[in-house]
């Protein structure tokens, strides 16, 4: 997808550090911005990355940004997939968006908002994306949380497309060993029938795995979107 540099999401300096516990009997406090229940990647012991945090009335000093899983480096920071695919396009070609072009970040939708507006074959798309970090025997699943917001956006996405417009629904799972992406259906069942009638729609649906690293992340490759 470019050069080895483009598309790089740089993280900055970053603090080693070993999991102990989600709350409670912890050395160091460090919050945890994924929503999600992440059991399967937060066990004791695990090698963590930390990265400082901005000053501010808070009671944590750190984020943590990254959880080793197995071989592999998966990032705990979901808004991070946003700016992964902008940097992405901006480098470009992206798998099934070549010669896109970001319009707008957030752009209003009615009465929400979405991640952004994307011009693509001569068409304006509303584009949500979605970042994903839990990965089972290749798949990475979405949501690992009932996610009611998650379900809306794509409702909305879905209704933009039936009157006309462009809709597109990206996945970024932020680890490199995803082969495929899959709504969780025994998570969250709205969201599984609402993916699936948002792509009968019309709603496009993309997905991305990404190379992970105390470097950075960036996108790496794109791979299936799989309905059943």
């Amino acid at each position: 997808m470019g050069r080895r540099d483009a598309g790089l999401v740089a993280f900055g300096p970053l603090l080693p550090a070993t999991f102990v516990a989600r709350r409670g009997g912890q050395r160091l406090l460090a919050a945890c911005r994924d929503p999600g229940r992440l059991e399967r990647l937060l066990r004791p012991g695990v090698p963590l990355r930390l990265m400082p945090a901005r000053p501010g009335r808070r009671r944590t000093r750190f984020d943590v940004v990254l959880v080793r899983s197995g071989r592999t480096w998966a990032s705990l920071i979901p808004v991070l997939a946003n700016r992964i695919l902008e940097a992405a396009i901006a480098a470009g070609p992206v798998p099934g968006l070549s010669g896109a072009r970001v319009l707008a970040r957030e752009p209003a939708h009615g009465k929400g908002r979405f991640d952004f507006r994307i011009a693509h074959r001569g068409r304006r798309v509303l584009t949500e994306v979605k970042s994903v970090g839990l990965v089972v025997e290749g798949r990475a699943l979405f949501p690992d949380a009932p996610t009611v917001r998650g379900t809306r956006h794509v409702r909305a996405l879905a209704r933009h497309v039936r009157r006309g417009g462009s809709g597109l629904l990206v996945f970024v799972a932020q680890r490199p060993d995803a082969a495929s992406v899959a709504p969780y259906r025994a998570i969250d069942p709205d969201f599984g029938h609402a993916l699936t009638e948002a792509r009968r729609s019309g709603v496009r649906l993309l997905a991305f795995n990404c190379d992970v690293s105390p470097a950075g992340c960036r996108l790496r490759e794109r791979i299936p979107v799989v309905l059943e």
